[in-house]
């Protein structure tokens, strides 16, 4: 019972930690302003923020594998390396270029993943 109680709390709270990052964007605001002016530390920002990112790609389906390093493996036997669970099946559809990256997404690109990258690309500079 202890369990289902918390995780029904964690899901409420990674939502309304998603309308504040949502929020926070739309408002143009650099972090520590908005933070400032609503209250909140910036550490419990950054700390929902990686919760919420680590929610959105675990609810996504995505894979990651370990690549090697290119330098390590000799010419002949270089070889690209995919996940087939994911890349196989992944059609882009539209693609999201924020001047320093581009985000391959398609109509089931969770909305909370594209939210989470595009405030991942805001925040690096």
């Amino acid at each position: 019972m202890k369990n289902g109680m918390r995780a029904i709390t964690r899901q409420i709270r990674l939502k309304e930690w998603t309308e504040v990052f949502r929020d926070r964007a739309e408002s143009g605001m650099l972090v520590k302003d908005y933070c400032d002016a609503h209250g909140i530390t910036k550490d419990a920002y950054y700390y929902w923020l990686r919760k919420v990112r680590e929610a959105a790609i675990e609810s996504s389906g995505i894979e990651f594998v370990e690549l090697k390093d290119p330098e390590k493996i000799n010419d002949e036997k270089r070889q690209v390396v995919q996940t087939s669970s994911c890349i196989n099946r992944f059609h882009t559809e539209a693609v999201i270029n924020t001047g320093i990256s581009s985000i391959s997404v398609n109509s089931a690109t969770p909305k909370e993943l594209i939210t989470m990258l595009m405030e991942v690309c805001g925040d690096v500079k």
